[in-house]
């Protein structure tokens, strides 16, 4: 009898399973990932629409949006007023309004973790600390140190600082909390919300050009066309995290209203790096987010839009300001 020889595969053929399988696991990998990115967009646009909903409450019981930083309920952030419209009464019923957010009175209320705060998307999630994070900031103007808080949001109070000064010397003067029939621009034309990555709260890791502000020095021209190139022209690399890289705090805690918290400005476009011009209440705090591409904004009137970080710098800056007079819109 003939014995019959069985034919083994080869080392090539063997390879070039292997290689096919691996190719398959990179394209299925990569669909999985695609469709988490997108449930997480999904997810995040409805946290913000969430917020949209309880601004447009909050204004239908208080005849205004709620302020960026009341002084006579202790520098509180908008997200504290807005919590009883948000179905967080158990919450904000520990806020005492008379304290601000680290007194002692109000640190309960500000370790609670509403899931609308928070971006799926954003890698810092699990961060372990006494209060809870923001991902959604609110819009503080194109750049209080040229325009004053033209945007949605602001401090009631006059701001007085060495860098933080008009040019006949004034701080940055106070801006009340802002009404419908205040925003001239349209209320489809202004941003009041936008996605911003939380902090590292580390000193040890790396600088983060998403998640850090960086010291820049004195502040440049008065003048937003040559600031934004003066900020978007410094090298993230060579600066410095303020406090000697102890400052990693944005959007820490949640219930404290201040820019170096939890507002943002139109100056530079998304996704750029967040600067430190010698004052905090200088701060070029950009919108941020890790989704691909761009960030969810939240405008005034209740919509919300995926904004490319490639939108056009006049568009971005007229969708910060409320009453500029802008005549280029948000594609």
């Amino acid at each position: 009898m003939r014995s019959r020889r069985r034919r083994a595969f080869s080392l090539i053929e063997l390879l070039v399973v292997v290689a096919i399988i691996a190719i398959l696991m990179g394209l299925l990998l990569a669909a999985i990932q695609k469709a988490r990115d997108a449930a997480n967009r999904v997810k995040c646009m409805n946290n913000l629409k969430q917020l949209g909903l309880a601004m447009h409450n909050y204004h239908d019981a208080q005849q205004t949006f709620p302020s960026g930083s009341p002084q006579e309920i202790g520098y509180l952030s908008p997200q504290v007023q807005l919590l009883p419209y948000l179905d967080q009464q158990n919450v904000s019923a520990q806020v005492d309004t008379n304290k601000g957010p680290f007194d002692a009175a109000n640190l309960p209320a500000g370790a609670a973790r509403p899931g609308t705060f928070l971006c799926p998307s954003d890698p810092n999630q699990g961060l372990t600390t006494a209060m809870g994070w923001t991902n959604y900031h609110a819009n503080c103007g194109t750049w209080a140190y040229v325009n004053g808080w033209d945007g949605v949001y602001g401090p009631n109070y006059m701001v007085n600082s060495p860098s933080a000064v008009t040019p006949s010397g004034m701080g940055i003067p106070a801006v009340s909390n802002v009404r419908i029939e205040d925003i001239g621009d349209g209320t489809s034309n202004t941003a009041a919300f936008a996605e911003v990555l939380n902090g590292i709260n580390d000193p040890l890791p790396p600088p983060s050009r998403l998640q850090d502000c960086f010291d820049f020095g004195a502040p440049p021209a008065k003048d937003l066309a040559a600031a934004r190139g003066a900020f978007l022209g410094k090298d993230w690399k060579t600066a410095q995290v303020p406090w000697g890289g102890s400052w990693r705090y944005r959007g820490y805690p949640w219930s404290e209203g201040t820019v170096w918290r939890g507002w943002y400005n139109h100056l530079l476009p998304p996704n750029s790096t967040c600067w430190r011009p010698d004052d905090w209440w200088l701060l070029v705090s950009p919108a941020s987010s890790a989704h691909y591409g761009g960030v969810n904004v939240l405008m005034c009137d209740g919509s919300v839009h995926f904004v490319s970080e490639h939108v056009s710098a006049d568009a971005w800056i007229a969708a910060g300001s409320r009453n500029g007079g802008e005549t280029e819109t948000l594609p």
